[in-house]
């Protein structure tokens, strides 16, 4: 056998000494004792393949129940749910694409009749990308919104409130709105 540096290495096996026989009762002992370890191993082993039943595959109508019990559970209060913590780990960029934005463009049709363009959702959007605060979110649209600004950040920090708290919970909402 050769190693990186070229030198060789010299290996030696050899088997151990056969020992003979002093009693056949002694030798049944080690090996029964020998089988319990085995057995310990294998169980062992079967502990770890087994998984735990996961909520998000049970599915069906107790998810369903739990999510509708952290839906009635998010804050209607602006000062409660301000101070709500957010898990911006269960609320992706992803999930901001996809679930948010149409959720702030039916907001800012509601409030501003229609959208010549998409700056004020882009706006939001990029807002709850970079992980910021409600309460800087209604400060960036109350130039525009006024009065307004408040309602909308209520409504859509209301989802994100909805969408962390589910997560927290191991739930995935997919299509559902707090709204």
């Amino acid at each position: 056998m050769l190693l990186e540096d070229g030198a060789p290495v010299k290996l030696n096996v050899s088997l151990a000494p056969i020992v003979p026989k002093v009693e056949s009762g002694a030798k049944e002992k080690t090996a029964v004792v020998f089988a319990q370890e085995e057995e310990e191993d294998e169980s062992i082993r079967k502990r770890k393949i087994l998984l735990p039943k996961l909520d998000l595959a049970e599915g069906g109508e107790k998810a369903k129940e739990r999510l509708e019990k952290i839906r009635a559970s998010v804050p209607t209060d602006k000062e409660t749910l301000f101070k709500a913590k957010v898990r911006w780990d269960g609320v992706t960029d992803t999930m901001i694409d996809r679930k948010f934005e149409p959720l702030v463009k039916r907001q800012m049709t509601k409030y501003l009749g229609e959208l010549e363009d998409d700056d004020l959702v882009m706006f939001v959007l990029e807002h709850m990308k970079d992980h910021k605060g409600p309460h800087k979110l209604v400060e960036g649209l109350e130039p525009v919104l006024e009065e307004e600004a408040v309602e909308l950040a209520i409504s859509v920090w209301r989802q994100v409130i909805f969408e962390s708290m589910a997560y927290g919970e191991g739930l995935h909402t997919e299509r559902m709105l707090v709204d």
